[in-house]
């Protein structure tokens, strides 16, 4: 349950940031030659990341392919109500990977020309939430991409953690068997007193057997 609380504050925090953050239109190169088309940064997010979510964010309004040539994905006869309602336009992205981000470039092709501010202002600001839909994507993508890193972190830590507690515990064990090693030596030296106690008269009884001997011995013959 924490890690989907996480996971919706991290999106509310990218969503508040892509409002803040300019979706920028302006004049791009392209394989059709240049034309304008809406550009947004995805900070934290790789090509091949950005690629897939396209890939994948696309399902719903067309079959995507790409322009290995001009480095871009492209989709004829896509329908994004965002954009144009139920009639078909073409699309066009390119990804270009920066340091720790990734630049997006958008192009809208509606048969005529391609979409622009002035010309189209309502499929203007269709194009622009529909790439602000496509980076929240992204960066739910690149949130749990991070939390699963985090995740195999914090389970390497408490993997760990239970080998020190194991190790404790098995330290307490060791005390105890040395307590009671004590507590058996303790006892022993007890029964070893009392045992040289008991071997003293024991000695001290054949010393005098020895000594009647002896004397025994000293008067054989003296009478």
């Amino acid at each position: 349950m924490q890690k989907f609380i996480l996971l919706f504050l991290m999106l509310v925090a990218s969503l508040s940031f892509v409002t803040a953050q300019a979706i920028n239109e302006e004049e791009k190169s392209m394989s059709l030659g240049k034309q304008v088309g809406y550009q947004i940064d995805i900070d934290g997010a790789d090509e091949d990341i950005t690629e897939d979510v396209w890939k994948d964010f696309m399902k719903d309004f067309g079959k995507t392919k790409r322009n290995k040539k001009a480095r871009e994905y492209y989709s004829v006869g896509a329908r994004v109500p965002l954009i144009n309602g139920a009639n078909e336009i073409d699309l066009y992205i390119r990804f270009d990977e920066r340091v720790n981000m990734t630049s997006v470039v958008l192009w809208v092709d509606l048969g005529e020309s391609f979409v622009n501010g002035d010309e189209y202002p309502r499929e203007a600001q269709g194009t622009e939430e529909f790439l602000t839909n496509f980076y929240l994507a992204v960066k739910k993508k690149v949130i749990e991409n991070e939390m699963k890193e985090q995740e195999k972190i914090m389970n390497k830590m408490e993997k760990e953690l239970r080998k020190m507690e194991k190790k404790n515990s098995d330290y307490h064990k060791d005390i105890e068997k040395a307590k009671e090693k004590i507590e058996k030596a303790e006892k022993n030296i007890e029964q070893n007193l009392r045992d040289q106690e008991d071997q003293q008269i024991i000695i001290e009884q054949q010393r005098k057997v020895l000594e009647e001997i002896i004397e025994r011995l000293n008067n054989l013959g003296r009478n």
